[in-house]
């Protein structure tokens, strides 16, 4: 499942949300890295997922969402410090 990414920084499911102009795709590979792989990117179990259709970054999940497991590392992270490295690691190594 591809995603997009808006200016404004959210990260949308592509077949759940139009493309705009600004939109960086990402495609399913780099997607599949991202969130299976190396779980740092996270969104909601369904059917929520397909309500809201939104995915975030380790660290950045707003309070409140319930993150599907499928899509987690299952390993609490020391900081949100650590979470951005983790995630600037992941991007590099699937660019």
């Amino acid at each position: 499942m591809a995603l997009r990414i808006r200016k404004d920084g959210r990260i949308l499911c592509a077949a759940l949300h139009q493309e705009e102009p600004g939109d960086i795709y990402i495609d399913d590979g780099v997607h599949y890295q991202l969130s299976i792989k190396l779980g740092v990117l996270l969104s909601e179990p369904e059917p929520e997922h397909s309500k809201r259709g939104e995915w975030w970054w380790i660290g950045q999940v707003p309070k409140g969402v319930v993150v599907d497991a499928s899509f987690s590392i299952n390993r609490k992270l020391q900081n949100e410090r650590e979470a951005q490295t983790m995630c600037c690691q992941a991007l590099w190594s699937v660019c």
